[in-house]
């Protein structure tokens, strides 16, 4: 699967903007203890707009669509993207509060401990992503909530490829299926690139990366390819002929913060398809530069 001959359109990633706040900690405090923060900071959060940061400073063209809060409070988050040259021109505004997320970040181990806050934030809806001149785009990647939706956005995407002039005009689907709670089986059908989870497969009953991605590739449309990531048990790919490949996670010298691993994972995985990597390469990219990012925090200076 790749995206090599369309250098001049854009990845547009959809889904979640929010602002993440970052409490670091020297251990994971017990239930009423008080502690004291190592440091305390504020990032962009949000699955697809971490992804975009993440691929944008590969080098891809890359625009981020979701709803946005019109408040002053989520200015920084916005303003972060677009500090990562991620173009944002067709952000919906909402004038709800920015959704939020408290995150511990445990310094011994880099474990992060999430509660999000939604907020009533509205969700993009297909009419909004209707607007969209879809000739901008070689590959649109779908977070995997608000499915409904997302169903009618790939529909409209489906009806765009069956109608362009050219080959170089078909424009890529991808989505992750990654909280259980997302109801995924009607989107699943619908890509050509499919990222799981651990948490997701996990809910399926499968027990490791190669049985998720195999079990998955029967439910998938023709030439579609699978990917799952498995934490520090590396990440398993699978072609829509059958060829398995599997790579060892790349660990960093000292674990300092998972957060966005998986966005990373993810990201960097599109990067190296829409450059014509087989699926060997961009698994190993994405599993190598995931790595870098849990040896730091945020998602500054990650290279391929």
């Amino acid at each position: 699967m790749s995206a090599t001959g369309k250098q001049r359109k854009r990845v547009l990633m959809v889904g979640l903007l929010c602002q993440d706040i970052l409490n670091l900690v020297h251990h994971y405090p017990a239930e009423d203890e008080d502690v004291r923060c190592v440091d305390q900071f504020w990032q962009k959060g949000g699955n697809a707009a971490n992804s975009a940061c993440v691929l944008s400073s590969l080098g891809e063209s890359t625009e981020y669509l979701g709803a946005v809060s019109s408040r002053a409070e989520a200015s920084s988050a916005l303003q972060e993207l677009r500090d990562f040259s991620v173009l944002t021109e067709h952000v919906v505004y909402s004038d709800c509060p920015i959704p939020t997320s408290c995150v511990i970040i445990n310094m011994q181990t880099g474990s992060r401990t999430i509660v999000h806050g939604h907020r009533n934030m509205a969700e993009l809806t297909a009419e909004d992503f209707s607007n969209l001149d879809l000739h901008q785009y070689k590959w649109i990647h779908f977070e995997g909530r608000n499915t409904a939706e997302v169903c009618k956005m790939m529909g409209i995407v489906e009806e765009y490829n069956n109608n362009v002039a050219t080959p170089d005009d078909v424009i890529i689907l991808s989505t992750e299926c990654e909280k259980p709670k997302y109801k995924m089986g009607h989107l699943i059908p619908k890509v050509d690139v499919l990222f799981v989870s651990k948490e997701y497969a996990e809910s399926c009953g499968f027990c490791n990366a190669e049985e998720t991605v195999t079990k998955l590739l029967q439910r998938v449309k023709k030439g579609c390819t699978v990917l799952c990531a498995w934490g520090d048990q590396g990440a398993d790919g699978i072609t829509s002929g059958g060829t398995h490949y599997h790579c060892q996670a790349f660990a960093p010298e000292k674990v300092v913060d998972t957060l966005g691993a998986g966005d990373t994972f993810n990201a960097s995985v599109i990067w190296g398809l829409c450059r014509g990597t087989g699926l060997e390469e961009a698994l190993r990219l994405g599993c190598r530069i995931a790595g870098q990012k849990c040896g730091q925090v945020g998602y500054k200076n990650l290279h391929s």
